[in-house]
């Protein structure tokens, strides 16, 4: 992303925004407005700061869990006809928090957050057939990346309580992984990887 190009830019997690920013911009053209709540004052003072004079380009990096309709009303006209020299980063965990009005000015980039492993809880030696049925019925309406991470937690689950998959086995949570990613139903992804572990206990 060239330096003199404002964007939006979103990420579930602010702070690994705000090291995307520093790892990929130099430090003296950076300026953070980092408010919980990014409202009408927050956007004045944005505002006084871009019309401060710069002889090199200046970064004005805004991040909010929200941004107050007034406050980005505020901003439609710096946004559209920004000063010399000045380039404004609009930071948020969704896109949908911006007016459409901004959205149409401005690119819009995504980072995604990292997702530590989901854990199933369960106790593989002694869980039965109604258990991961009840399981599974409590998690119908996860996300595809959480039944990934979740697939794969359960995966590290198995290995710490010494439930020991053969190659063909492993085998079956690669193909899980990989049908998960092309959006197949996650009950049916979760039932065939928990199965597997059931039936190991009778092996």
């Amino acid at each position: 992303m060239r330096i003199d190009e404002s964007y939006i830019l979103t990420c579930k997690d602010l702070e690994k925004i705000k090291s995307y920013i520093v790892d990929n911009y130099p430090a003296k053209n950076l300026k953070f407005f980092m408010p919980d709540d990014f409202l009408i004052e927050n956007a004045k003072e944005v505002i006084r700061e871009a019309y401060i004079a710069e002889s090199e380009q200046k970064v004005i990096v805004m991040i909010s869990k929200s941004f107050n309709l007034y406050a980005q009303n505020s901003l439609l006209k710096i946004l559209e006809e920004p000063p010399r020299n000045i380039t404004f980063i609009l930071c948020a965990p969704s896109r949908m928090i911006f007016l459409p009005t901004i959205r149409s000015r401005l690119a819009i980039k995504t980072i995604e957050a990292d997702v530590d492993l989901l854990r199933s809880g369960l106790n593989f030696k002694k869980m039965d057939i109604n258990e991961i049925y009840s399981f599974i019925n409590q998690k119908r309406f996860m996300e595809k990346k959480e039944i990934k991470s979740l697939i794969q937690g359960i995966l590290e689950e198995a290995c710490e309580q010494e439930i020991k998959l053969s190659a063909d086995e492993l085998t079956i949570f690669e193909k899980a992984l990989h049908l998960a990613e092309l959006n197949s139903r996650g009950s049916n992804l979760l039932l065939c990887t928990l199965l597997t572990i059931f039936d190991r206990k009778y092996r």
